[in-house]
């Protein structure tokens, strides 16, 4: 489970700058699947600056380490729990300690997480049987900075937990979805998002991974969002529709500060969520998405079955979000609880939505020009830090 390449594709040292400061790029679990061109763009506060690396064939027979898979490893396991819905932010739990064994590497055609299949030795009872299979995932290529040993380490586990708290969380949101569901005969079996779990793995160059439960069946994409950033969502079968609607019922629940973008699994299990947010650090979340995107929500949605029982309202566009409900006649799943009763923590006070903001207002545009003002009036010149890196296989 350890093996891994690291590779500087990009050093950054410009003579207005002076940051010497080097970009290396970790592969998980490489293997010549992961062979290919890589750019890599930084971004300081004197510019960006991109370069491409060529990962070949030969250079990864250079850099590549053997495992030995029967071994097993030693590991920890921590749950995410809400404790108090989603008025929680998520506290992490009593850690179980166990042993795993690798049983398959490289699942899926997935090439942003590298997923594999472990078999439970001991020890997360009663999460996980001692001797049923799990999944283990990480998010491959991780880019980190090389001025400290433990930047790769520091990165890995704020990626993880961060994948962990967005399914976690829209799991708690799931759970209301389908409390409103089974009161309505008509509606039939509800979906489910799997909970995730942080796992420390302590021999493993890349420590922290995510693990959840192994779903057997076919395995689908009901959503998700392309490369070019173009949502892309199955409408025919009753899972996939569904899960439209749940898309939907999130985003008139959050006022339209909050998207579902990816939804996966098999039947009604779901995972593999990701999601968007209209501003960073809604609900604690770093995923800001462009208006674009959900503009595009808007457009492509099509209101189903399973949105009409539900009582969701038809989406509008942008504009028309931006004016304040009237309560009356509204079926908002929002508007038709009590103001006590337990809810997100948008309706908390120091956290309304967004919507009321102008249209025209963009919160990362706004925050990153006053950065620049700052750092130019400046008395004295610094060596420039690297403010953003990205790599992306080409």
């Amino acid at each position: 489970m350890s093996s891994s390449c690291d590779c500087e594709p990009h050093s950054c040292d410009t003579e207005s700058g002076g940051d010497e400061s080097q970009v290396a790029l970790a592969i998980v679990l490489a293997s010549n699947q992961d062979c290919g061109v890589y750019g890599c763009t930084i971004t300081n506060e004197y510019g960006t600056d991109s370069t491409d690396f060529l990962l070949s064939i030969d250079i990864m027979s250079e850099i590549l380490l053997k495992d030995d898979l029967e071994v097993g490893e030693e590991i920890e396991m921590t749950p995410l729990l809400f404790t108090k819905g989603l008025v929680d932010s998520g506290t992490w739990g009593d850690k179980y300690f166990g042993r795993i064994m690798t049983e398959r590497l490289h699942l899926g055609e997935g090439c942003m997480h590298k997923a594999s299949q472990v078999k439970v030795i001991y020890g997360l009872d009663p999460v996980f049987e001692s001797g049923s299979t799990c999944i283990i995932k990480v998010q491959s290529p991780i880019t980190y900075g090389t001025k400290q040993e433990s930047n790769l380490a520091e990165r890995n586990l704020e990626i993880t937990k961060h994948e962990c708290k967005v399914q976690n969380m829209i799991r708690e949101y799931c759970k209301i979805f389908s409390a409103e569901a089974r009161v309505i005969e008509t509606f039939g079996p509800s979906l489910e998002v799997i909970p995730r779990y942080l796992m420390y793995r302590p021999a493993n160059s890349v420590p922290y991974a995510t693990v959840e439960a192994d779903l057997t069946g076919l395995f689908l994409k009901y959503c998700t969002m392309d490369a070019k950033g173009k949502l892309v969502m199955q409408k025919i079968s009753e899972v996939e529709q569904k899960c439209c609607s749940f898309q939907h019922w999130i985003h008139q629940w959050t006022h339209g500060n909050l998207l579902v973008t990816q939804l996966e699994g098999v039947e009604t299990k779901i995972t593999n969520v990701r999601v968007v947010t209209k501003s960073k650090g809604y609900q604690g979340l770093t995923e800001c998405g462009s208006p674009e995107v959900f503009n595009q929500f808007l457009t492509l949605h099509q209101c189903n079955y399973y949105c009409g029982l539900l009582g969701l309202r038809p989406l509008k566009t942008m504009d028309s979000l931006q004016q304040p409900a009237k309560a009356k006649g509204s079926k908002s799943p929002l508007l038709n609880r009590k103001a006590g009763s337990t809810s997100p923590q948008l309706q908390r006070k120091g956290h309304s939505p967004q919507i009321a903001r102008k249209a025209n207002s963009s919160p990362k545009v706004t925050r990153k020009g006053q950065e620049t003002e700052d750092n130019k009036s400046s008395a004295k010149p610094k060596p420039a830090e690297i403010t953003d890196a990205t790599v992306e296989k080409r």
